[in-house]
């Protein structure tokens, strides 16, 4: 990979790993992307999921987004994760703490219905493991009604902050207030009994 991007505004936070990289999109579903249409920057939060190599993104054909993606317009994507509040005495100097990776890539449709439904089939497990095997598998009608994209990770940055206030003193309480991600209380819309994957899901993502 020949970089382009480099993280230049508090330039020790920076990562290059790609493993990391796969670690952050692993852990996560939803991201922005970004892109200029007609000399005008848009940004817009999608569902993804990824492998080693792309992110995949997915729409109706008719999405600008979709079109822009397929078509093989540059287009960034971040994920953020926030992992706390920092309070600082200094009202300059409150912060959070997160960890954020932005890819720059090219993209292309994903045409043949084999690979739309592995697409499909890991964004389902990225949402909810153990989904797959208790839902209706789509039809060749209904792949061929939804566009899939693919970025290829062409470059990328990590930035993370980490630890309390860079400026401290003793004239107001300071500290760390840690976000953590938790899964609540379900709620049927059917009735339906709760299954046994959708409890461990919320047993693996509660405090």
């Amino acid at each position: 990979m020949v970089r382009k991007v480099k993280v230049v505004r508090y330039s020790e936070r920076a990562l290059y790993d790609k493993n990391e990289l796969i670690n952050i999109l692993n852990r996560n579903f939803l991201c922005h992307v970004g892109f200029i249409d007609e000399d005008e920057p848009y940004v817009i939060p999608m569902l993804y999921v990824n492998d080693d190599d792309y992110v995949y993104l997915h729409g109706s054909p008719d999405s600008r987004l979709i079109r822009i993606i397929g078509g093989g317009t540059p287009v960034a994507i971040a994920v953020t994760e926030v992992r706390g509040i920092v309070l600082s005495s200094n009202l300059c100097n409150n912060s959070v703490n997160y960890e954020s990776a932005v890819i720059y890539g090219r993209g292309s449709y994903v045409n043949d219905p084999g690979e739309k439904l592995r697409v499909f089939r890991l964004l389902v497990d990225r949402l909810v493991p153990g989904r797959i095997n208790d839902t209706d598998l789509p039809t060749i009608d209904d792949l061929n009604a939804v566009a899939v994209v693919k970025v290829k990770i062409e470059d990328f940055a990590i930035k993370r902050r980490e630890g309390g206030p860079k400026v401290s003193s003793s004239d107001h309480w300071e500290g760390i207030i840690p976000i953590i991600r938790t899964y609540g209380k379900p709620v049927s819309t059917n009735n339906k009994p709760l299954p046994k994957y959708v409890l461990d899901l919320i047993s693996r993502n509660t405090c």
